[in-house]
């Protein structure tokens, strides 16, 4: 049976990486002098010193291990945070330093596509997402709703007929959190950024004002009316 690495060290568990170096270090020191020493002493001192090189190696790999975890887990919280401010070029970087490309990542690499208006791209990393964890119900909600709103852009009797960018117009990115609390991402500000257009009505009333101003100066716009 292994021995555990850490008792083999002399530590616990909850160790730093600088405390596991340092009792490495006092660990081979009651041996290097004695492995040149003849006989049993110097055959039990090698025997001692792989034993210590080799737990030495395995916590290490442990602790690597744990800060890994943590590290990317919170660099993908910190990216998620910066979506819900919509801060998207920030959160973009945060997610351009994580090496490991998890599902977590692609779902959020797909809303920062989906707020510049990449929706093939949204739905592309969606889809690695659900192919990563497939029984991950928020993931697989987006990309149905996703999917559905590039299925209705892309039929000409659709509501979203005639966009290039395979957006609806008041088109909502809505997911459900494990714990069930409901968030959403929209990009309808998008469009107030790009500005309103003229609706019918919008031109009636400017056609109207127009009419009454022509009539107070004695003409007629508007001969019907």
């Amino acid at each position: 049976m292994q021995k555990d690495p850490f008792v083999t060290l002399g530590v616990s568990e909850t160790v730093t990486q600088n405390e596991l170096y340092e009792a490495y270090k006092a660990a081979r020191s009651q041996w290097e002098s004695k492995r040149f020493e003849p006989g049993e002493t110097g055959a039990e001192a090698c025997e001692k010193l792989d034993e210590i090189e080799e737990a030495y190696r395995s916590a290490n790999e442990i602790l690597q291990s744990r800060y890994y975890v943590t590290t990317v887990s919170d660099r993908l919280e910190e990216a998620d945070n910066l979506i819900k401010s919509r801060r998207y070029d920030e959160a973009q970087s945060v997610l351009d330093g994580i090496t490991e490309k998890t599902a977590e990542w692609h779902f959020l690499q797909s809303i920062i596509h989906y707020s510049k208006r990449r929706s093939p791209e949204a739905v592309e990393q969606l889809r690695l997402a659900v192919q990563m964890e497939p029984g991950n119900a928020k993931y697989t909600s987006a990309l149905k709703q996703m999917e559905g709103k590039m299925h209705i852009n892309a039929n000409p009797d659709g509501a979203g007929a005639g966009r290039s960018d395979g957006y609806q117009r008041s088109g909502v990115y809505n997911y459900r959190d494990d714990g069930g609390s409901g968030r959403s991402y929209s990009d309808d500000e998008n469009y107030r950024r790009g500005g309103r257009g003229m609706t019918p009505c919008d031109c009636c009333t400017s056609l109207i004002c127009a009419d009454c101003c022509c009539e107070c100066m004695g003409g007629d716009l508007i001969s019907c009316c």
